[in-house]
C-alpha cells in the first residue's frame, strides 16, 4: 500500500475514534498532498461533510484539478462523484467497494474518470 492511501486510511481511523464514520481521502499532485479530509457529518451535524468532499475543500480552489489523483479509503457516494466530476479530478483510487456503488462507479465512468479499485482487507475492516 502506498503512503497516500495510508493517510486516507488514518484519516478514517481518526474519525471513527471521534464517533464518526470511518471514512477517508487525500487529494495528490505528484507527490505532494494537497488536502486530507474525514468523513465529520457526525461531528459536525454536516450532511456534506464527506471525506472526499473535505479533502477537496482542504486543497482549496486549484487553477486546475487535472493532474490530481484522489485517494479515498471507500468507493465515493454519488454526491462525491459530482464533485470529482466538476473539478475533472481525473483519477481516484479506492480502497473499498460495493455493489451498491454501481451508480457513481457509472457517473465517473461516463464522464472519463479512471476508477482503481485496490479493494484493501484494511479499508473494509474499517467499516465493519
Amino acid at each position: 500500500m502506498d503512503r497516500y492511501m495510508q493517510m486516507a486510511i488514518e484519516e478514517a481511523k481518526a474519525t471513527k475514534a471521534e464517533g464518526g464514520s470511518p471514512f477517508g481521502a487525500v487529494l495528490v499532485r505528484g507527490d505532494q498532498v494537497l488536502g486530507r479530509g474525514r468523513n465529520l457529518m457526525i461531528q459536525n451535524n454536516d450532511p456534506l461533510s464527506h471525506g472526499e468532499m473535505e479533502a477537496i475543500k482542504a486543497a482549496g480552489l486549484q487553477e486546475s484539478y487535472a493532474d490530481t489523483v484522489l485517494y479515498t479509503t471507500a468507493f465515493p457516494c454519488l454526491m462525491c462523484a459530482g464533485a470529482i466530476v466538476r473539478y475533472q479530478i481525473p483519477t481516484v483510487i479506492i480502497g473499498a467497494s460495493w455493489e451498491h456503488n454501481a451508480p457513481s462507479r457509472e457517473f465517473m465512468t461516463l464522464h472519463g474518470i479512471e476508477l482503481l479499485e485496490w479493494r484493501l482487507s484494511e479499508c473494509y475492516q474499517l467499516v465493519e
